[in-house]
């Protein structure tokens, strides 16, 4: 399931497609969950250590008083937004369940900013610290001195989250910071010591490399003699922020192993099965809706790089130009990379890599899917290339790979390792490759697209490869010959000369994948293969099949369109008449009317609701749909609740054929609900006369959702109050006894994942 990244503003643009919408930026306060309350500290460049800092207008002023201070469960500290301070972020305390300890902002300009200058290892820095969330900061660590051939690189980070003292540290959460330009060293894995230069060093093992960049989160042991137990994270979150220009990692998880020299192995951060009892690793991580790039530096590696974990999920990012890998998995379990857009990675410092994604070594139950890879120098490498780790399981699907300068699908499977890759497009102009690499384990390719202006790229063939039923343009001459039920032809893709838009700080732009679908008559439409727990969705969010069989190619037959959007600018002010616009009215006895709020030119509808009216339906505002929509659908609006009342109001409710509600989200008595299966749950708290945006998407085959507020997930995953195999009905409204009023503006819904749009 995906939301959106990026904040969008309340005026929707003008130009729709069937391929995206593009809405403009504003800064909303977001709804998050209540937490107990503490105390709120400031820190200000014009104020004084001496003061108490409880207020604005005493603010502290260093941050040697921020480090020097153990802060309570509850606390937040806020910098001044405009000011910078250089050195180290270092608050001391821990935070508890329902009462984290935050970092943050205040004030209006620039987001505060945290200078480590290369004097500090991380500029901002957690150790055996647990339940703290930052937000809003700009954080750098760059030597000021710094020479282009690496030899003032050195162990630093933007933002390090560390421990060693063997206990379990729970909940992080980095929320909009922007972390840049940190010139971390280069230290690889493996290869050879005689390759070395500057800044780069080759065979360090698995502790000492790819520790520095921008965001990472390290433990380690506090003796290497004697390592005691693991420290493990649980619960880490790194979510709509930007990570520009920093090495190694722009983002990085990495569980001790003990593998430096005179240490004790422990194994916590490898595996050598699959069941491995040493291995020890992170829990509930996710990184969502950032934008890495690394395109001003010559030393940037790993966008993502995911290691020693159980439970994670990497969707919505933007990786724009790294070095070596956008999302690389290793030793990890149970991880899904899904609706990013990842381009232009390319060789660098050393590294033999240059793909997109790279599900690695020691990895397990590894998901990729619904990702747009383009102008990359690499697509996808199959990296389970340790002889001595002989496991490993991943399924890639649903992906659209173009531009791929190199190879397109690269294999480097151990025997015992299994992929499966279904329903990918791969098109390419000239890459002098298709499927390559060399195999021990299984690789199986079905109902996937290969397209390419080369007529003769490479594909590998050998007893461990198959392939059934995949698609090839007809120039294809290299096509497998073991593909006995190969379909030819020509692939009739939408727009395959597209040239963008491309994703960039704003968010993906995953529509413009959408170039790549078939249009009808395709000889590939209908012509794939059945398979067995496909997720029942393709690309766009549409359900597989639409027609007699699913196809072949990351798409079902046709672009992905938008359903209805409505802005209320066009309309006249006063009551709003039933059929208005396609939208269902209803008004008895209360008053449902086009306001100029927030603006004469940027108006909404208000649900007035003073009195008994309206039957069950109450003061409704609806959209219904004589074809339910199926597959996946985002619904996208802007809320406020505007009134001294605490009636409930569904905002929305989603309803099935029947008329049964099975999504419900609902604003009322100071507190933001929705449904969680069958029961009520309350997942933040609102403002009165505060705008928020509710973006809600569904999934109506798998019957799940997802709710985002203001572009911070709230609600992940969660079961339908009832079935709901399409949405019959969107509805804002308040009924029975309730009493209220609410705004409801830009309304959109769009079949597909809400992200990118």
């Amino acid at each position: 399931m995906t939301g959106n990244r990026r904040l969008v503003s309340r005026a929707t643009a003008a130009a729709l497609c069937a391929l995206a919408v593009v809405l403009a930026s504003i800064v909303l306060i977001p709804a998050q969950r209540a937490f107990a309350a503490g105390t709120t500290y400031y820190v200000s460049a014009n104020g004084n250590d001496s003061n108490a800092g409880t207020s604005s207008s005493a603010p502290w002023r260093s941050l040697s008083k921020v480090n020097s201070t153990t802060f309570q469960p509850g606390d937040t500290i806020r910098f001044e937004s405009g000011d910078s301070w250089t050195g180290q972020l270092w608050p001391k305390g821990s935070g508890t369940d329902g009462a984290p300890i935050a970092i943050d902002s205040y004030g209006t300009g620039a987001k505060p900013k945290i200078a480590g200058q290369g004097t500090v290892t991380d500029a901002v820095r957690l150790n055996n610290q647990q339940y703290w969330e930052i937000r809003n900061l700009d954080v750098s660590n760059a030597v000021p001195t710094g020479t282009t051939d690496g030899s003032k690189l050195g162990d630093f980070r933007g933002i390090g989250v560390h421990g060693d003292n063997g206990q379990t540290l729970h909940h992080f959460v980095i929320d909009s910071v922007d972390v840049h330009d940190v010139t971390g060293e280069v230290k690889w894995v493996g290869g050879s010591t005689a390759d070395n230069e500057p800044g780069i060093s080759f065979a360090q093992g698995w502790d000492r490399s790819k520790n520095t960049g921008g965001i990472a989160f390290l433990t380690g042991v506090q003796d290497i003699t004697a390592p005691g137990a693991p420290t493990m994270l649980d619960g880490i979150t790194v979510e709509n922020s930007t990570i520009k220009n920093t090495s190694f990692n722009g983002i990085v998880t990495k569980q001790y192993a003990g593998d430096a020299p005179g240490a004790v192995y422990t194994g916590w951060g490898k595996r050598a099965t699959a069941t491995d009892a040493a291995w020890k690793p992170y829990t509930n991580v996710t990184f969502r809706g950032n934008y890495i790039t690394q395109a001003n530096t010559p030393f940037g590696c790993n966008g993502i790089y995911v290691t020693g974990v159980k439970g994670a999920l990497v969707e919505g990012n933007v990786i724009d130009r790294v070095g070596v890998s956008g999302v690389e998995t290793n030793m990890a379990d149970s991880v899904t990379v899904q609706h990013n857009e990842i381009m232009g990675t390319h060789l660098s410092s050393g590294g033999a890599d240059q793909n997109a994604l790279d599900p690695d070594i020691g990895t397990t139950n590894q998901l990729f899917q619904y990702n747009y890879l383009h102008d990359n120098g690499d697509g996808i490498l199959l990296c389970a290339c340790n002889s001595a780790v002989k496991f490993g399981s991943v399924v890639i699907r649903y992906n659209v790979i173009t531009g791929s300068k190199r190879w397109n699908i690269h294999m480097s499977q151990q025997t015992g390792s299994v992929a499966q890759v279904y329903n990918n497009t791969f098109a390419n102009t000239d890459s002098p490759t298709m499927v390559s690499g060399g195999v021990g384990g299984k690789v199986t390719f079905t109902n996937n697209l290969f397209v390419s202006g080369n007529a003769a790229p490479e594909f590998r063939q050998q007893a461990s490869i198959v392939y059934n039923n995949n698609g090839y343009s007809s120039n294809l001459t290299t096509r497998p010959s073991s593909d006995l039920n190969a379909v030819v032809g020509a692939p009739q893709f939408v727009n395959a000369s597209v040239t963008g838009p491309y994703g960039d700080e704003n968010g993906t732009r995953l529509g413009t994948a959408a170039n790549f679908a078939l249009q009808s008559g395709s000889v590939f439409a209908d012509a794939g293969a059945t398979i067995t727990g496909n997720g029942g969705l393709d690309y766009a969010g549409a359900t597989v099949p639409i027609g007699n069989g699913p196809e072949i190619g990351a798409f079902e037959r046709g672009a992905p369109n938008i359903a209805f959007t409505d802005t209320f600018n066009g309309l006249a002010t006063g009551a709003l008449a039933n059929g208005t616009n396609g939208w269902r009215v209803i008004s008895t006895n209360n008053d449902v009317s086009v306001v100029g709020t927030p603006s004469a030119t940027d108006k909404s509808v208000r649900l007035t609701r003073t009195i008994e009216g309206g039957g069950t339906d109450g003061t409704n505002l609806a959209r219904l749909f004589s074809t339910p929509l199926q597959g996946v659908v985002t619904i996208d609006t802007q809320v406020m609740r505007n009134d001294s009342q605490a009636g409930w109001f569904g905002l929305p409710y989603m309803y099935n054929a029947s008329g049964a509600p099975a999504v419900s989200v609902a604003f009322a008595r100071g507190e933001i609900h929705a449904y969680k299966g069958t029961a009520d749950t309350v997942i933040g708290t609102y403002t009165n006369g505060k705008w928020y945006r509710v973006t809600l998407t569904v999934d109506t085959v798998n019957q799940r959702f997802d709710l985002d507020i203001d572009g911070h997930r709230v609600v992940t995953d969660a079961a339908f109050r009832t079935s709901m195999p399409g949405i019959a009905k969107v509805a804002w409204y308040s009924n029975g006894g309730e009493r209220g009023a609410v705004h409801v503006n830009d309304v959109r819904i769009s079949r597909g994942t809400g992200f990118g749009q």
